[in-house]
C-alpha cells in the first residue's frame, strides 16, 4: 500500500455565504491530493500522460461530516490498497 497526506488549507474563495467551504471544492482537494501522491512516488501525472496513459476516476464519494471554514488546515490523506496492473 502506498499513502500521503496532503495538507490545505482552505482559501475565501473556497467558502460560501454560509462561510464554508462549498460541497464541489472537496473533490478538487482530492484530486489536488491525488496528483500530489503520484508526484511524491515518482510519477508526476504530466510524466505518466506523456508514457500515453490516462488515470480516470470511476468514483467518487463523499460523507460531509461537518463543515470546514477559512483558514482551516485540512489534512487529506490519499492512499492505494494495491498497486493495479496495467491490461491493454
Amino acid at each position: 500500500m502506498i499513502k500521503h497526506i496532503f495538507k490545505i488549507r482552505v482559501r475565501y474563495s473556497d467558502t460560501d455565504q454560509m462561510k464554508f467551504v462549498y460541497h464541489a471544492k472537496f473533490f478538487e482537494y482530492f484530486e489536488w491530493a491525488r496528483t500530489e501522491l503520484l508526484r511524491d512516488y515518482g510519477l508526476p501525472y504530466s510524466e505518466i500522460e506523456r508514457m500515453g496513459y490516462l488515470i480516470p476516476v470511476l468514483e467518487a464519494y463523499a460523507k460531509f461530516r461537518k463543515p470546514a471554514y477559512y483558514d482551516d488546515l485540512l489534512r487529506i490523506e490519499t492512499y492505494m490498497k494495491e498497486i493495479p496492473n496495467l491490461k491493454f
